[in-house]
Protein backbone atom coordinates (compact mmCIF):
# COMPACT_ATOMS: atom_id res chain seq x y z
CA UNK A 1 0.00 0.00 0.00
CA UNK A 2 0.98 3.53 -0.17
CA UNK A 3 -0.35 7.16 0.63
CA UNK A 4 -0.51 9.79 -2.42
CA UNK A 5 2.39 11.84 -0.72
CA UNK A 6 0.07 15.31 -1.82
CA UNK A 7 -3.01 13.74 0.25
CA UNK A 8 -2.47 11.20 2.58
CA UNK A 9 -6.58 10.67 2.89
CA UNK A 10 -5.98 8.83 -0.42
CA UNK A 11 -4.59 5.24 -0.45
CA UNK A 12 -3.41 3.23 -3.26
CA UNK A 13 -3.66 -0.25 -2.77
CA UNK A 14 -1.47 -3.44 -4.87
CA UNK A 15 -3.07 -6.64 -5.08
CA UNK A 16 -3.82 -10.13 -6.89
CA UNK A 17 -6.13 -7.92 -9.15
CA UNK A 18 -4.14 -5.06 -10.07
CA UNK A 19 -4.50 -1.16 -8.22
CA UNK A 20 -6.97 0.06 -6.28
CA UNK A 21 -7.61 3.67 -4.77
CA UNK A 22 -9.80 5.17 -2.11
CA UNK A 23 -10.05 8.62 -1.57
CA UNK A 24 -10.93 8.71 1.91
CA UNK A 25 -8.88 5.94 3.75
CA UNK A 26 -10.33 7.04 7.16
CA UNK A 27 -13.81 6.30 6.41
CA UNK A 28 -16.04 3.65 8.22
CA UNK A 29 -16.75 2.11 4.95
CA UNK A 30 -14.29 2.43 2.37
CA UNK A 31 -15.28 3.14 -0.78
CA UNK A 32 -12.58 1.51 -3.86
CA UNK A 33 -11.99 2.71 -7.60
CA UNK A 34 -9.69 0.44 -10.11
CA UNK A 35 -6.95 1.67 -11.63
CA UNK A 36 -5.77 -1.09 -13.77
CA UNK A 37 -6.58 1.26 -16.85
CA UNK A 38 -6.59 -2.47 -18.91
CA UNK A 39 -4.25 -4.27 -16.89
CA UNK A 40 -5.37 -7.74 -16.53
CA UNK A 41 -3.95 -9.86 -13.84
CA UNK A 42 -3.46 -13.98 -14.86
CA UNK A 43 -1.28 -15.61 -12.01
CA UNK A 44 -1.42 -19.71 -13.67
CA UNK A 45 -0.10 -22.22 -10.92
CA UNK A 46 -0.80 -24.85 -13.53
CA UNK A 47 -2.13 -25.74 -16.96
CA UNK A 48 -2.96 -29.09 -18.52
CA UNK A 49 -3.70 -30.16 -22.38
CA UNK A 50 -5.12 -33.43 -24.00
CA UNK A 51 -1.97 -35.29 -23.95
CA UNK A 52 -4.04 -38.15 -26.05
CA UNK A 53 -5.23 -35.95 -29.17
CA UNK A 54 -2.65 -34.26 -31.68
CA UNK A 55 -4.32 -30.90 -32.96
CA UNK A 56 -6.21 -30.40 -29.73
CA UNK A 57 -6.12 -27.00 -28.91
CA UNK A 58 -8.25 -27.29 -25.16
CA UNK A 59 -6.69 -25.66 -22.35
CA UNK A 60 -7.38 -25.34 -18.38
CA UNK A 61 -5.39 -23.80 -15.76
CA UNK A 62 -5.63 -23.00 -12.17
CA UNK A 63 -4.70 -19.54 -10.83
CA UNK A 64 -3.99 -18.26 -7.54
CA UNK A 65 -6.69 -16.69 -6.01
CA UNK A 66 -8.84 -16.59 -9.05
CA UNK A 67 -10.03 -19.94 -9.87
CA UNK A 68 -9.90 -22.39 -12.98
CA UNK A 69 -9.64 -21.54 -16.53
CA UNK A 70 -11.06 -23.07 -19.78
CA UNK A 71 -9.94 -22.37 -23.31
CA UNK A 72 -10.51 -24.13 -26.87
CA UNK A 73 -7.58 -22.74 -28.16
CA UNK A 74 -8.29 -19.12 -28.39
CA UNK A 75 -7.99 -15.70 -25.85
CA UNK A 76 -11.28 -16.42 -24.87
CA UNK A 77 -11.45 -18.06 -21.44
CA UNK A 78 -14.50 -19.45 -19.47
CA UNK A 79 -14.53 -19.79 -15.64
CA UNK A 80 -14.74 -23.25 -14.20
CA UNK A 81 -16.92 -23.81 -10.87
CA UNK A 82 -14.68 -24.21 -7.57
CA UNK A 83 -13.19 -20.78 -6.66
CA UNK A 84 -10.50 -19.49 -3.94
CA UNK A 85 -7.01 -20.78 -5.49
CA UNK A 86 -6.67 -22.60 -8.36
CA UNK A 87 -4.05 -25.01 -8.21
CA UNK A 88 -2.92 -28.46 -10.41
CA UNK A 89 -4.99 -29.17 -13.35
CA UNK A 90 -5.60 -32.34 -15.61
CA UNK A 91 -7.46 -33.74 -18.73
CA UNK A 92 -7.86 -36.96 -19.30
CA UNK A 93 -7.16 -38.49 -22.44
CA UNK A 94 -10.16 -37.81 -25.09
CA UNK A 95 -11.16 -35.26 -22.72
CA UNK A 96 -13.56 -37.67 -21.05
CA UNK A 97 -12.64 -36.08 -17.48
CA UNK A 98 -11.24 -32.49 -16.41
CA UNK A 99 -9.63 -32.16 -13.10
CA UNK A 100 -9.30 -29.35 -11.03
CA UNK A 101 -8.29 -28.73 -7.33
CA UNK A 102 -7.68 -26.05 -4.73
CA UNK A 103 -5.84 -24.96 -1.95
CA UNK A 104 -4.96 -28.10 0.27
CA UNK A 105 -6.13 -30.94 -2.20
CA UNK A 106 -9.42 -30.13 -2.88
CA UNK A 107 -10.54 -31.28 -5.99
CA UNK A 108 -13.12 -32.36 -8.76
CA UNK A 109 -13.55 -33.75 -11.23
CA UNK A 110 -15.51 -32.28 -14.47
CA UNK A 111 -17.32 -33.20 -17.18
CA UNK A 112 -17.51 -29.93 -20.01
CA UNK A 113 -19.26 -29.13 -22.72
CA UNK A 114 -17.55 -28.20 -25.87
CA UNK A 115 -17.91 -24.26 -24.60
CA UNK A 116 -16.22 -25.38 -21.43
CA UNK A 117 -19.60 -25.28 -19.32
CA UNK A 118 -19.46 -28.04 -17.06
CA UNK A 119 -22.39 -30.65 -16.94
CA UNK A 120 -21.19 -33.25 -13.82
CA UNK A 121 -18.79 -32.86 -11.20
CA UNK A 122 -17.35 -35.26 -8.43
CA UNK A 123 -14.91 -34.44 -5.68
CA UNK A 124 -11.96 -36.62 -5.93
CA UNK A 125 -9.86 -35.89 -2.44
CA UNK A 126 -9.30 -39.01 -0.85
CA UNK A 127 -11.08 -39.62 2.30
CA UNK A 128 -8.91 -39.94 4.95
CA UNK A 129 -5.76 -37.81 3.43
CA UNK A 130 -4.14 -35.81 5.56
CA UNK A 131 -0.72 -33.64 5.52
CA UNK A 132 -1.91 -31.81 1.99
CA UNK A 133 0.31 -29.04 0.61
CA UNK A 134 -1.16 -25.48 -0.57
CA UNK A 135 -0.73 -26.47 -3.75
CA UNK A 136 -1.40 -30.59 -3.63
CA UNK A 137 0.51 -32.86 -6.43
CA UNK A 138 -1.31 -35.32 -8.26
CA UNK A 139 -0.84 -36.79 -11.86
CA UNK A 140 -3.07 -38.90 -14.01
CA UNK A 141 -1.41 -42.03 -15.47
CA UNK A 142 -0.62 -41.06 -19.27
CA UNK A 143 -1.57 -45.05 -20.21
CA UNK A 144 -4.65 -45.11 -18.37
CA UNK A 145 -6.09 -41.87 -17.19
CA UNK A 146 -8.83 -43.17 -15.02
CA UNK A 147 -5.95 -43.61 -12.91
CA UNK A 148 -4.16 -41.09 -10.26
CA UNK A 149 -1.46 -40.96 -8.07
CA UNK A 150 -2.25 -38.41 -5.23
CA UNK A 151 0.04 -36.69 -2.79
CA UNK A 152 -1.09 -36.04 1.09
CA UNK A 153 1.63 -35.71 3.66
CA UNK A 154 4.84 -37.97 3.15
CA UNK A 155 3.12 -40.56 1.11
CA UNK A 156 1.43 -41.16 -2.01
CA UNK A 157 -2.76 -42.56 -2.72
CA UNK A 158 -3.70 -44.67 -5.99
CA UNK A 159 -7.13 -44.16 -7.74
CA UNK A 160 -7.68 -47.28 -10.06
CA UNK A 161 -10.57 -46.19 -11.28
CA UNK A 162 -12.03 -42.38 -11.21
CA UNK A 163 -14.12 -42.91 -13.35
CA UNK A 164 -16.48 -44.76 -11.04
CA UNK A 165 -16.44 -41.80 -8.58
CA UNK A 166 -20.59 -41.05 -8.06
CA UNK A 167 -21.04 -37.19 -9.27
CA UNK A 168 -23.11 -35.06 -7.73
CA UNK A 169 -20.88 -34.58 -4.49
CA UNK A 170 -17.98 -32.27 -4.29
CA UNK A 171 -16.27 -33.81 -0.70
CA UNK A 172 -13.83 -36.40 -0.03
CA UNK A 173 -14.42 -39.99 -1.46
CA UNK A 174 -13.52 -43.33 -0.64
CA UNK A 175 -13.87 -45.21 -3.76
CA UNK A 176 -11.27 -46.49 -5.69
CA UNK A 177 -8.27 -44.71 -3.52
CA UNK A 178 -5.54 -46.99 -2.23
CA UNK A 179 -3.08 -45.33 0.64
CA UNK A 180 0.45 -46.57 -0.36
CA UNK A 181 1.83 -46.98 3.08
CA UNK A 182 5.19 -48.09 2.05
CA UNK A 183 6.16 -44.82 0.13
CA UNK A 184 5.58 -43.07 3.62
CA UNK A 185 8.98 -42.46 5.91
CA UNK A 186 10.89 -40.10 3.83
CA UNK A 187 10.07 -37.71 6.90
CA UNK A 188 8.65 -34.81 4.85
CA UNK A 189 5.92 -34.00 2.69
CA UNK A 190 5.81 -35.40 -1.58
CA UNK A 191 6.15 -32.60 -3.24
CA UNK A 192 6.43 -33.92 -6.97
CA UNK A 193 5.10 -36.66 -8.49
CA UNK A 194 5.20 -37.91 -11.91
CA UNK A 195 4.04 -41.35 -13.83
CA UNK A 196 5.62 -42.72 -16.88
CA UNK A 197 4.61 -43.72 -19.88
CA UNK A 198 7.47 -46.10 -21.55
CA UNK A 199 7.78 -48.13 -18.96
CA UNK A 200 4.25 -48.12 -17.94
CA UNK A 201 3.31 -48.01 -14.18
CA UNK A 202 6.68 -46.35 -12.82
CA UNK A 203 6.17 -43.32 -10.74
CA UNK A 204 8.86 -40.99 -9.64
CA UNK A 205 8.28 -38.27 -6.39
CA UNK A 206 10.11 -36.29 -4.67
CA UNK A 207 9.92 -34.56 -1.34
CA UNK A 208 10.71 -30.75 0.34
CA UNK A 209 13.73 -32.51 2.00
CA UNK A 210 15.15 -32.95 -1.10
CA UNK A 211 15.02 -36.68 -1.53
CA UNK A 212 13.61 -38.90 -4.39
CA UNK A 213 12.30 -42.38 -4.62
CA UNK A 214 11.23 -44.46 -7.64
CA UNK A 215 8.10 -47.01 -7.44
CA UNK A 216 7.87 -49.45 -10.12
CA UNK A 217 4.96 -51.62 -10.63
CA UNK A 218 3.15 -48.61 -9.08
CA UNK A 219 -0.53 -49.38 -10.58
CA UNK A 220 -1.56 -52.66 -7.85
CA UNK A 221 -0.77 -53.28 -4.65
CA UNK A 222 1.34 -51.40 -2.22
CA UNK A 223 4.89 -51.61 -3.53
CA UNK A 224 8.38 -50.67 -1.69
CA UNK A 225 9.70 -47.62 -3.26
CA UNK A 226 13.60 -47.18 -4.56
CA UNK A 227 15.17 -44.35 -2.99
CA UNK A 228 17.61 -42.80 -5.98
CA UNK A 229 18.39 -39.17 -4.11
CA UNK A 230 21.25 -38.27 -6.13
CA UNK A 231 24.67 -38.04 -4.30
CA UNK A 232 24.93 -34.65 -5.66
CA UNK A 233 21.67 -32.83 -4.65
CA UNK A 234 21.39 -29.58 -2.99
CA UNK A 235 22.34 -30.45 0.88
CA UNK A 236 20.30 -27.25 1.69
CA UNK A 237 16.44 -25.89 0.60
CA UNK A 238 16.16 -28.76 -1.64
CA UNK A 239 12.51 -28.62 -2.15
CA UNK A 240 11.91 -30.66 -5.37
CA UNK A 241 9.25 -28.82 -7.11
CA UNK A 242 9.12 -31.22 -10.42
CA UNK A 243 10.33 -34.40 -11.76
CA UNK A 244 10.42 -34.77 -15.51
CA UNK A 245 10.49 -38.26 -17.52
CA UNK A 246 11.21 -39.12 -21.20
CA UNK A 247 7.86 -40.35 -22.53
CA UNK A 248 10.05 -42.71 -24.53
CA UNK A 249 12.26 -44.03 -22.10
CA UNK A 250 11.55 -43.24 -17.84
CA UNK A 251 14.80 -44.36 -17.15
CA UNK A 252 15.94 -40.61 -18.74
CA UNK A 253 14.44 -37.94 -16.13
CA UNK A 254 15.05 -34.38 -14.65
CA UNK A 255 14.48 -33.57 -11.09
CA UNK A 256 13.91 -29.90 -10.57
CA UNK A 257 14.71 -28.01 -7.25
CA UNK A 258 13.08 -24.53 -6.82
CA UNK A 259 14.93 -22.91 -3.77
CA UNK A 260 17.45 -19.75 -4.68
CA UNK A 261 21.32 -20.64 -4.24
CA UNK A 262 21.28 -24.12 -4.79
CA UNK A 263 22.08 -26.09 -7.95
CA UNK A 264 18.66 -26.35 -10.01
CA UNK A 265 18.80 -29.39 -12.57
CA UNK A 266 20.08 -33.00 -12.23
CA UNK A 267 19.22 -35.10 -15.34
CA UNK A 268 19.53 -39.28 -15.01
CA UNK A 269 19.80 -41.53 -17.68
CA UNK A 270 20.00 -44.64 -15.52
CA UNK A 271 16.89 -44.94 -13.65
CA UNK A 272 18.61 -42.80 -10.69
CA UNK A 273 21.74 -44.72 -10.26
CA UNK A 274 23.37 -41.67 -11.10
CA UNK A 275 22.84 -37.93 -11.18
CA UNK A 276 24.70 -35.32 -13.27
CA UNK A 277 23.79 -31.50 -12.78
CA UNK A 278 22.80 -30.34 -15.90
CA UNK A 279 21.97 -26.70 -14.49
CA UNK A 280 24.43 -25.10 -16.92
CA UNK A 281 24.32 -20.87 -17.39
CA UNK A 282 21.32 -21.22 -15.51
CA UNK A 283 23.58 -20.78 -12.39
CA UNK A 284 25.77 -17.55 -12.39
CA UNK A 285 28.23 -19.45 -10.53
CA UNK A 286 29.23 -23.44 -10.62
CA UNK A 287 28.10 -24.16 -7.25
CA UNK A 288 24.60 -22.98 -7.81
CA UNK A 289 25.00 -19.84 -5.53
CA UNK A 290 24.63 -16.09 -7.09
CA UNK A 291 21.69 -14.79 -9.00
CA UNK A 292 20.93 -17.49 -10.98
CA UNK A 293 17.02 -18.09 -11.66
CA UNK A 294 14.83 -20.31 -9.15
CA UNK A 295 13.41 -23.27 -11.22
CA UNK A 296 9.92 -24.66 -11.21
CA UNK A 297 8.97 -27.46 -13.74
CA UNK A 298 10.92 -28.99 -16.65
CA UNK A 299 9.81 -31.22 -19.95
CA UNK A 300 11.30 -33.73 -21.72
CA UNK A 301 9.94 -34.06 -25.56
CA UNK A 302 11.51 -36.50 -27.71
CA UNK A 303 12.12 -35.58 -31.35
CA UNK A 304 13.99 -37.43 -34.25
CA UNK A 305 17.50 -36.13 -33.58
CA UNK A 306 17.12 -36.57 -29.42
CA UNK A 307 14.96 -34.46 -26.73
CA UNK A 308 13.94 -30.94 -26.63
CA UNK A 309 14.15 -29.84 -23.12
CA UNK A 310 12.20 -26.60 -21.69
CA UNK A 311 12.49 -25.65 -18.16
CA UNK A 312 9.92 -22.91 -16.32
CA UNK A 313 12.27 -19.97 -14.00
CA UNK A 314 11.83 -17.18 -12.30
CA UNK A 315 13.20 -15.11 -15.30
CA UNK A 316 11.38 -16.74 -18.42
CA UNK A 317 11.31 -20.08 -19.85
CA UNK A 318 14.55 -21.63 -21.67
CA UNK A 319 14.86 -24.73 -23.68
CA UNK A 320 18.45 -26.88 -24.86
CA UNK A 321 18.70 -29.63 -27.00
CA UNK A 322 22.33 -31.04 -25.99
CA UNK A 323 22.17 -31.69 -22.22
CA UNK A 324 26.23 -31.44 -21.45
CA UNK A 325 26.71 -31.64 -18.09
CA UNK A 326 27.39 -28.33 -16.18
CA UNK A 327 28.52 -26.74 -19.53
CA UNK A 328 24.91 -27.63 -20.49
CA UNK A 329 24.29 -24.02 -22.54
CA UNK A 330 20.06 -22.93 -22.05
CA UNK A 331 18.61 -20.52 -24.35
CA UNK A 332 15.78 -18.37 -23.31
CA UNK A 333 12.42 -18.83 -25.34
CA UNK A 334 9.86 -15.98 -26.48
CA UNK A 335 12.25 -13.18 -25.02
CA UNK A 336 9.75 -10.41 -26.33
CA UNK A 337 6.89 -12.02 -25.94
CA UNK A 338 7.28 -14.04 -22.84
CA UNK A 339 9.30 -11.77 -21.48
CA UNK A 340 11.54 -12.41 -18.39
CA UNK A 341 8.38 -13.25 -16.13
CA UNK A 342 7.64 -16.20 -13.92
CA UNK A 343 6.64 -19.44 -15.65
CA UNK A 344 5.60 -22.05 -13.26
CA UNK A 345 4.54 -24.99 -15.43
CA UNK A 346 5.66 -25.82 -18.70
CA UNK A 347 3.64 -28.72 -20.59
CA UNK A 348 4.53 -30.79 -23.78
CA UNK A 349 2.41 -33.11 -25.81
CA UNK A 350 4.63 -35.87 -27.36
CA UNK A 351 2.18 -36.64 -30.21
CA UNK A 352 2.51 -33.37 -32.01
CA UNK A 353 4.92 -31.23 -29.97
CA UNK A 354 2.35 -28.42 -28.86
CA UNK A 355 3.61 -26.86 -26.09
CA UNK A 356 2.20 -24.48 -23.46
CA UNK A 357 3.73 -22.00 -20.60
CA UNK A 358 2.35 -21.22 -17.99
CA UNK A 359 3.66 -17.19 -16.15
CA UNK A 360 2.54 -16.15 -12.89
CA UNK A 361 1.11 -12.50 -13.86
CA UNK A 362 1.75 -12.53 -18.12
CA UNK A 363 -0.68 -15.25 -19.36
CA UNK A 364 -0.70 -18.31 -20.89
CA UNK A 365 1.62 -19.15 -24.20
CA UNK A 366 1.21 -21.75 -26.96
CA UNK A 367 4.24 -22.80 -29.39
CA UNK A 368 5.37 -25.54 -31.16
CA UNK A 369 8.10 -27.33 -30.42
CA UNK A 370 8.50 -29.89 -32.66
CA UNK A 371 8.77 -27.04 -35.49
CA UNK A 372 11.02 -25.06 -33.42
CA UNK A 373 13.34 -28.76 -32.78
CA UNK A 374 13.00 -28.38 -36.82
CA UNK A 375 14.08 -24.68 -37.47
CA UNK A 376 16.56 -24.71 -34.91
CA UNK A 377 18.28 -28.28 -34.25
CA UNK A 378 17.61 -30.30 -37.62
CA UNK A 379 17.88 -27.73 -40.06
CA UNK A 380 21.47 -25.76 -40.41
CA UNK A 381 21.28 -22.49 -39.40
CA UNK A 382 21.19 -19.94 -41.84
CA UNK A 383 22.90 -16.85 -40.54
CA UNK A 384 26.25 -16.26 -38.34
CA UNK A 385 24.24 -14.54 -36.02
CA UNK A 386 25.41 -11.67 -32.78
CA UNK A 387 22.42 -10.90 -30.89
CA UNK A 388 22.21 -7.70 -28.29
CA UNK A 389 22.49 -9.23 -24.68
CA UNK A 390 20.19 -8.48 -22.32
CA UNK A 391 19.53 -7.27 -19.91
CA UNK A 392 21.85 -3.86 -21.65
CA UNK A 393 22.87 -1.92 -19.45
CA UNK A 394 23.60 -4.32 -16.92
CA UNK A 395 24.30 -5.31 -13.38
CA UNK A 396 25.42 -8.38 -12.15
CA UNK A 397 25.47 -9.82 -15.42
CA UNK A 398 24.21 -10.07 -19.11
CA UNK A 399 23.33 -13.08 -20.98
CA UNK A 400 24.76 -13.01 -24.54
CA UNK A 401 23.20 -15.23 -27.44
CA UNK A 402 24.87 -16.45 -30.92
CA UNK A 403 24.40 -18.61 -33.80
CA UNK A 404 26.58 -20.45 -35.92
CA UNK A 405 25.98 -21.45 -39.46
CA UNK A 406 28.23 -24.08 -39.50
CA UNK A 407 30.60 -26.32 -37.38
CA UNK A 408 34.08 -24.93 -36.55
CA UNK A 409 36.28 -23.05 -33.63
CA UNK A 410 34.47 -20.12 -32.04
CA UNK A 411 35.57 -17.04 -29.76
CA UNK A 412 33.75 -14.88 -28.10
CA UNK A 413 35.94 -12.34 -25.78
CA UNK A 414 34.89 -9.16 -24.11
CA UNK A 415 36.80 -5.76 -25.24
CA UNK A 416 36.92 -2.74 -22.63
CA UNK A 417 36.11 1.08 -24.78
CA UNK A 418 39.80 1.17 -25.61
CA UNK A 419 40.05 -2.25 -27.12
CA UNK A 420 41.58 -4.39 -24.48
CA UNK A 421 40.48 -7.53 -23.81
CA UNK A 422 39.04 -8.41 -20.69
CA UNK A 423 37.65 -11.99 -20.64
CA UNK A 424 37.20 -14.93 -23.12
CA UNK A 425 33.84 -16.25 -22.71
CA UNK A 426 33.76 -19.17 -25.09
CA UNK A 427 37.18 -20.44 -27.18
CA UNK A 428 36.34 -23.83 -28.71
CA UNK A 429 34.97 -25.93 -31.81
CA UNK A 430 31.02 -25.95 -31.85
CA UNK A 431 28.75 -27.05 -33.92
CA UNK A 432 25.70 -25.06 -35.92
CA UNK A 433 23.11 -24.25 -34.15
CA UNK A 434 22.20 -21.24 -31.13
CA UNK A 435 23.90 -21.12 -27.89
CA UNK A 436 23.52 -18.72 -25.31
CA UNK A 437 25.90 -17.58 -22.49
CA UNK A 438 26.76 -15.49 -19.55
CA UNK A 439 28.75 -12.51 -18.57
CA UNK A 440 28.89 -11.69 -15.40
CA UNK A 441 31.35 -8.38 -15.75
CA UNK A 442 34.58 -10.24 -14.43
CA UNK A 443 37.88 -10.48 -16.12
CA UNK A 444 39.92 -13.21 -16.86
CA UNK A 445 41.66 -13.17 -13.83
CA UNK A 446 38.42 -12.77 -11.80
CA UNK A 447 38.18 -9.06 -10.82
CA UNK A 448 34.91 -7.23 -11.41
CA UNK A 449 35.44 -4.67 -14.26
CA UNK A 450 34.46 -0.71 -13.74
CA UNK A 451 31.44 0.63 -14.90
CA UNK A 452 31.30 1.80 -18.82
CA UNK A 453 31.00 0.69 -21.87
CA UNK A 454 31.88 -2.86 -23.57
CA UNK A 455 32.16 -4.80 -26.49
CA UNK A 456 31.51 -8.57 -27.16
CA UNK A 457 33.20 -9.78 -30.16
CA UNK A 458 32.16 -13.10 -31.91
CA UNK A 459 34.40 -14.59 -34.23
CA UNK A 460 34.47 -18.14 -36.18
CA UNK A 461 36.63 -18.49 -39.18
CA UNK A 462 36.98 -14.99 -41.30
CA UNK A 463 33.69 -13.82 -40.07
CA UNK A 464 33.07 -12.08 -37.27
CA UNK A 465 30.48 -9.88 -35.10
CA UNK A 466 30.13 -7.21 -32.55
CA UNK A 467 27.76 -5.74 -29.77
CA UNK A 468 27.74 -2.82 -27.27
CA UNK A 469 27.74 -3.54 -24.01
CA UNK A 470 26.66 -1.76 -20.65
CA UNK A 471 27.94 -2.10 -17.30
CA UNK A 472 26.34 -0.09 -14.44
CA UNK A 473 27.32 -0.70 -11.08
Amino acid sequence: MAFLPSNPAVLLSGHDGGISKTTDDLATSLTWSELNAGYVTSQFYSVAVDHGTSGNGVIIGGLQDNGHLFTSGSTSWVVLPAGGDGCITAIANGRTYYYISTQNGNGLRLTLNASGNYTTFAGFKPTGSTGHLFVTPYVLDPNNSNLMYYAAGDRLWRNSDLSAIPSGSSGTTAVNWTEMTATAGSGSNVSAVVASKSPANRVYYGTQNGKVYKVDAANSGNPTPTEVTGAGFPATSPNVSCIAVNPRNADTAIVVFSNYSVKSLFLTTNGGTTWTDISGNLEQNADGTGNGPSTRWASILPTSSGVMVHVATSTGLYSTSTLNGTSTVWAQEGASTIGNVVVGMIVARQVDGFLVAATHANGVFTSNALTSVNDVVAAQPAQFTLEPNYPNPFNPSTRIRYTLAERGRVRLSIYDASGKQVAVLVDQERPAGVYETNWDARTNAGTTVSSGVYFARLEQGGLSKTQKLVFIK
